[in-house]
């Protein structure tokens, strides 16, 4: 049967161009702590908090005319959160069960496994075995793929009279915390108390605020919200000093800058590890990553070992890096695929180490992908010299 002309021309739509692509927020919080009996939420269920009276409503008591009569740790560090400007993208709450007499914080972090976060902190909590657990908990999820960053504060009553400096003393109470990979974001403040004598929660106030910009943003600089510092309790030149050295970030009140607020005076992370001495480098490489994985999950099963289907993989990586690249986000990059200088040779061309290769490659099904990212940082230091002539 001949079909007829008639309507002239079809068209099929392929619409599996039109696939979302997968993204990865790069600024959602997961916070633990102790409600103190107050509010209506369950322990060791995650919630979803979108504002401060959600906080109120899930975390705090209040009376007849809407004032908060009581509230645990939780509500007041989240609302520290939502302070910030800009703010965290989304921030998941986990109130603890303090049924044994403390806040259980691990049952509290398991709970938060499959939250998408990339940011966890203990609300107003500074000892150092819970944070030694908050370590852990962002080091398994790390390794298991969902890359998180841990924030913690000292103690702003921290006794530090029989170390030589303030930073010696941090570093001999909290270096058990120090994080291998820089996964450890380590605040300094002597905040002050509100009426119910708890101190400002200066890690949430970091948190919020890292979690705010983007992930190559420096965090050096960057103002904090929600806290108090009295004039008194403020770090010297020296201390700021010695702090930034000890990879410990301290907030600061700088004169060079006009008015009153408080700043992170540092961009380090709390780590052993000085390849990654940053947290925007952190933040930028779990990025990239995820971008990586994401794009080029449909390569897989679908891309062959020929020189069109390299071709493929070569556009599919140019389409994930070359945005961050005109963004700034990165300086340059470049792709090196092994294999491809083997298929670009015709079958006769190849050496046998060549086709060897190749051979093993088909096989196994594995092609190696080298990347090459230059990160340009931002300026931490500026070195101005002065010469005056008469």
């Amino acid at each position: 049967m001949v079909l007829a002309a008639y309507p002239y021309i079809k068209v099929t739509i392929d619409t599996r161009g039109l696939q979302p692509r997968a993204t990865r927020a790069v600024g959602n919080i997961g916070i633990v702590g102790s409600t103190g009996g107050a509010g209506s939420a369950t322990p060791n269920l995650p919630l979803l908090v979108t504002s401060e009276q959600d906080a109120r409503v899930a975390f705090a008591t209040t009376n007849p005319a809407g004032a908060i009569a009581a509230s645990g740790r939780l509500y007041k560090s989240v609302a520290t959160l939502l302070r910030q400007d800009p703010a965290p993208s989304r921030v998941y709450a986990v109130p603890t069960d303090d049924s044994g007499g403390t806040p259980d914080y691990s049952s509290a972090l398991v709970a938060l496994e499959a939250a998408d976060v990339q940011f966890v902190l203990l609300a107003g909590e500074y000892d150092v075995d819970a944070l030694g657990a908050l370590a852990d908990h962002v080091e398994n999820v790390s390794n298991s793929g969902k890359r998180r960053i841990a924030v913690a504060a000292v103690d702003p009553e921290l006794d530090t009279s029989g170390a030589d400096n303030y930073a010696a003393g941090v570093e001999a109470e909290y270096g058990s915390i120090k994080s291998d990979s820089s996964r450890m974001l380590l605040v300094a403040a002597r905040t002050g108390t509100d009426a119910d004598g708890v101190h400002g929660d200066a890690a949430a106030a970091a948190c919020g605020t890292v979690a705010g910009y983007a992930p190559h943003i420096s965090i050096l600089m960057k103002q904090v919200r929600g806290l108090d510092i009295a004039l008194q309790d403020q770090f010297s030149a020296s201390d700021i000093s010695q702090l930034s050295e000890g990879f410990i970030v301290p907030i600061i009140d700088p004169e060079l800058i006009v008015g009153d607020g408080l700043y992170l005076g540092a961009g380090r992370a709390y780590t052993s590890n000085t390849e990654q001495l940053y947290i925007d480098i952190v933040r930028v490489l779990d990025d990239i990553e995820y971008r990586l994985k994401a794009g080029l999950i449909g390569a897989i099963g679908n891309v062959r070992i020929d020189r069109l289907g390299i071709q493929t993989l070569t556009s599919r990586l140019d389409g994930i890096l070359a945005p961050l690249k005109s963004g700034r986000v990165i300086d340059d990059y470049s792709i090196y695929i092994p294999i491809v200088p083997t298929l670009a040779k015709e079958e006769a061309d190849r050496s046998p180490g060549e086709a060897t290769v190749l051979t093993d490659t088909r096989l196994n099904r594995t092609v190696e992908v080298l990347l090459s990212v230059t990160y340009a940082g931002s300026i931490h230091t500026l070195d101005v010299q002065l010469a005056l002539k008469a």
